[in-house]
């Protein structure tokens, strides 16, 4: 072959070399760009063989931490919001609402003549003694003088609180005249006592068809003579609260609203 020939062909690969070159620095063939993997893909990739590298006994403690870590968050916000509320028969015997059937009269103040003093499960104003014991009605000197434990002494007739015995009568209509020392007691149970002094057998009869529909729907009543209050006289209690008045204002919706109002409502031994 001819030098020409020769140097034909080299001025050839000089000039597609050159037109390479030309064409990479104008952009004409770039570079193929390589793939790239998204933010979170690149960090669950990175994170995944760290939690394959754990140990079962370094997943264990700290699974254990966070159980500990868990139980003291929740201990303190317990802590934190402790109840600080009075529970509901507190508030029961200290409710003095005129729009509740029956007068008021304020607990008790117990043998000690202090309300609420006795720091036990049972505070002395609802103390227990041996069936059989009396307790008086106050004197008016007494009831004058607030002093309902020197001597002890029931503040109202028929007794609405205070000590009492330590037996309870059963809730049903009674055929002897029960102790108004047991009575109490059936009232520190949530129960109401039907108290009459009369001979009127209308109004006995009357009294015994009302206690006993009550008690047909599980209301805690019990009904009883009680000869220790005025002639012709009926009365209605719960613990703290009393409606009393004379045989003449007898009337069915009288009781029964009380009996509503007022059963198991001061229940501090859950009846």
């Amino acid at each position: 072959m001819s030098r020409r020939g020769n140097t034909t062909r080299g001025s050839a690969r000089g000039i597609e070399r050159r037109a390479d070159r030309e064409a990479r620095q104008l952009g004409t063939a770039p570079r193929p760009q390589r793939a790239r993997t998204s933010g979170a893909s690149a960090k669950k990739q990175r994170k995944l063989p760290l939690i394959g590298s754990l140990s079962g006994t370094t997943i264990a403690v700290i699974a254990g931490g966070i159980v500990i870590v868990g139980a003291l968050v929740y201990a303190v916000s317990q802590v934190n919001n402790v109840d600080t509320s009075a529970p509901g028969w507190v508030e029961a015997q200290l409710d003095d609402d005129p729009n509740l059937p029956g007068q008021y009269i304020a607990p008790h103040p117990g043998v000690d003549g202090v309300f609420d003093s006795d720091t036990n499960s049972r505070t002395d104003d609802r103390t227990h003694f041996t069936p059989g014991t009396v307790v008086p009605i106050c004197t008016a000197d007494q009831l004058a003088a607030n002093n309902f434990s020197n001597p002890l002494c029931y503040q109202s007739n028929p007794p609405t609180s205070g000590p009492h015995s330590s037996t309870p009568m059963p809730f049903r209509v009674l055929d002897n005249p029960a102790p108004k020392e047991n009575l109490v007691h059936n009232m520190e149970h949530g129960g109401i006592v039907v108290w009459y002094n009369t001979t009127n057998q209308a109004a006995i009869d009357q009294l015994k068809s009302i206690v006993n529909d009550e008690l047909g729907r599980r209301r805690a009543v019990v009904m009883s003579l009680y000869t220790g209050m005025e002639p012709e006289t009926i009365a209605v209690t719960a613990w703290t609260r009393m409606d009393k008045f004379p045989v003449s204002d007898l009337e069915r919706g009288r009781i029964t609203r009380f009996i509503d109002e007022h059963d198991r409502r001061f229940n501090p031994e859950g009846f």
